[in-house]
């Protein structure tokens, strides 16, 4: 008892919650409990003519009873126009408060996505990230849009029908509604398993959609190592899982309708029996006319079969209430957002970057950086070498806040970097990656998004001064080059000269280099080269480099081993010690010539 109370306080918990993120759902909702109380009376108007015809005109032997069926027919058919134009009304005010208040949600959704920390939205998180932005809002929206409007006309009309039986008699319908209820009750046991297994199914759907995903981003991995097989089998077994946990979910659902069935059986059964006993004067308390029963008849269907459906729909409700509730664990996901009102800006001119104590861990009770203290002048030239897997990378998505320090401070421009406001840290502080995103546009355009509102014009300038505009009028059109998804249309080198570019129209006064020279083809690597020595020239520089020559030209060079920093200092101090770093760059200079 205690576990099935704290799902349903889960449940009430999860649709307070929904309500209070798609405020606009109650909007205009008295009108349309209205529109539905005045659907299901004009339904409940039917039997009661039918009784009206079969006591006052057809059993009727005075003669004077031939208005009665002209009378009955016309009410009962004004009755039934009313019923339909109020529910048409009821759907479409529903579906469409819904949907918006549903689109709200998922524009909500949408940007919480993005006030995320960056660094936590890896591969493995974005199919279920689609997953809880598109389905499983979609599983909210196709129960509101179908059990949501069927739950509020059968409940306006279950309290009329259990009205009026009680009128015509209400030791019958105390019967009724007993047994309905009992039923009711039976159902929402098996509604335990069917909420249980709904979740499973949101589970099942985020891992298809992580998978397809994968599957989707490495496909020429896949085809270049005759892998086809193997990925397929995987994502099939994906589909299979879903699959099955869809049919799990399905089988409680069936019994629910069968024990709906069962009562209403019963209940029509022990109805017609109890008639016919009184009609033969076996029971002396029924008094009920022939119209009477045949319209309590109807009434029972009015009754029992809206009781069977919202059950039914209630269970169902349960995959929009898992959808709801793993979009409402995204939304409760904290944001990484720091407005204009709750930070601070950096300070105007060259930026500092001091780090004190600072450790990170991707793991709970394992550091990727161990506690690290060091400090970067303005517009000095930071190098970062060291083995694959040291910690350069975690170190450079440190300072640029894509990721945040699980222990000690780091101080950008002399500001705590976690109350950085976004618009400052945007505006100054730029990192280029090792494999540069581009969307399906032109190159155009993927320039211009480094500067809200730039124009053609700045960025023709800004390739200008980076000396690109050679390349770009090389493209086969131009700047209006489209880059292909995830610039494919491009090659490895060319998609670093767009990045560089748009990194430059940002013109920050810190820029990290996150290994940008990694991949370029050497026909690029010339321009790319070129475009670093202006982009990097007056600004703060961090470079993950990979190359020593890199580390030869910076103002100083720090050396991470295994997530510590273990040598500091210029190219030249750092050989001349002969420690881990002398070795490093030994080895690379042997290496090259050969």
């Amino acid at each position: 008892m205690t576990g099935a109370v704290g799902r349903v306080r889960a449940s009430a918990a999860s649709l307070r919650a929904g309500f209070a993120y798609t405020p606009g759902l109650f909007a205009g909702i008295w009108l349309t409990a209205l529109l539905a109380v005045a659907g299901a009376g004009g339904r409940i108007v039917v039997p009661l003519t039918v009784q009206f015809a079969l006591d006052r005109g057809l059993a009727d032997r005075s003669g004077d009873s031939g208005h009665v069926l002209p009378t009955a027919v016309t009410v009962g058919a004004a009755a039934v126009a009313v019923a339909g134009v109020s529910s048409w009304l009821v759907c479409r005010r529903l579906i469409r408060t819904t949907e918006t208040a549903l689109a709200n949600l998922r524009e909500r959704a949408f940007a919480h996505v993005f006030a995320l920390e960056p660094g936590s939205l890896d591969d493995s998180k974005r199919g279920s990230l689609v997953a809880r932005v598109t389905s499983d809002v979609d599983t909210v929206s196709q129960f509101t849009q179908s059990g949501g409007v069927t739950i509020v006309t059968n409940l306006a009309q279950m309290l009329m029908a259990a009205t009026v039986m009680l009128v015509y008699s209400w030791p019958l319908a105390l019967v009724v509604i007993g047994v309905s209820l009992l039923a009711a009750v039976v159902m929402r046991v098996a509604q335990r398993v069917i909420a249980r297994r709904f979740g499973e199914v949101r589970v099942a759907v985020g891992d298809l959609y992580d998978g397809v995903s994968e599957m989707l981003h490495g496909v020429e991995v896949t085809r270049a190592y005759g892998a086809t097989d193997r990925v397929h089998a995987r994502v099939d077994a994906l589909i299979t899982d879903t699959e099955r946990a869809l049919l799990r979910a399905q089988r409680p659902l069936s019994v629910n309708m069968s024990l709906g069935e069962t009562a209403s059986g019963l209940i029509t059964a022990t109805v017609v029996l109890v008639g016919a006993a009184a009609g033969a004067g076996h029971i002396g308390w029924l008094d009920l006319t022939a119209g009477q029963l045949v319209a309590f008849l109807f009434l029972i269907t009015f009754f029992v079969r809206p009781l069977q459906f919202t059950v039914s729909i209630l269970g169902e409700s349960q995959s929009a209430v898992a959808g709801l509730r793993r979009v409402l664990g995204l939304l409760a996901e904290p944001a990484a957002v720091v407005t204009d009102d709750a930070g601070i800006p950096l300070p105007e001119g060259g930026i500092s970057v001091r780090l004190r104590g600072v450790e990170f861990g991707y793991t709970q009770g394992t550091l990727a950086l161990h506690p690290l203290d060091l400090t970067i002048a303005p517009h000095e030239h930071v190098a970062v070498v060291g083995e694959t897997g040291s910690g350069k990378s975690t170190f450079a998505k440190l300072v640029t806040r894509q990721l945040t320090p699980t222990g000690g401070v780091i101080e950008i421009g002399g500001v705590d970097s976690r109350i950085v406001t976004d618009t400052s840290l945007a505006r100054r502080i730029a990192i280029v990656p090792q494999d540069a995103f581009l969307f399906d546009r032109s190159v155009a355009d993927n320039i211009a998004l480094g500067r809200p509102g730039a124009t053609r014009r700045d960025v023709e300038d800004v390739l200008t001064d980076l000396g690109l505009r050679g390349w770009v009028d090389g493209l086969p059109d131009g700047l209006d080059t489209l880059a292909g998804s995830r610039g494919e249309a491009l090659s490895a080198g060319e998609r670093q000269l767009v990045a560089l570019a748009r990194t430059a129209l940002v013109d920050p006064d810190l820029l990290v280099l996150d290994e940008a020279t990694s991949g370029v083809d050497p026909a690029t690597d010339v321009r790319v080269q070129q475009a670093l020595t202006r982009l990097t020239k007056g600004r703060t520089t961090v470079t993950i480099a990979h190359r020593m020559i890199t580390a030869e030209t910076a103002d100083t060079v720090v050396l991470f081993h295994e997530g510590r920093l273990v040598e500091r200092g210029s190219h030249a101090d750092l050989v001349a010690r002969g420690g881990r770093y002398a070795a490093l760059h030994a080895a690379w200079e042997s290496m090259n010539s050969l």
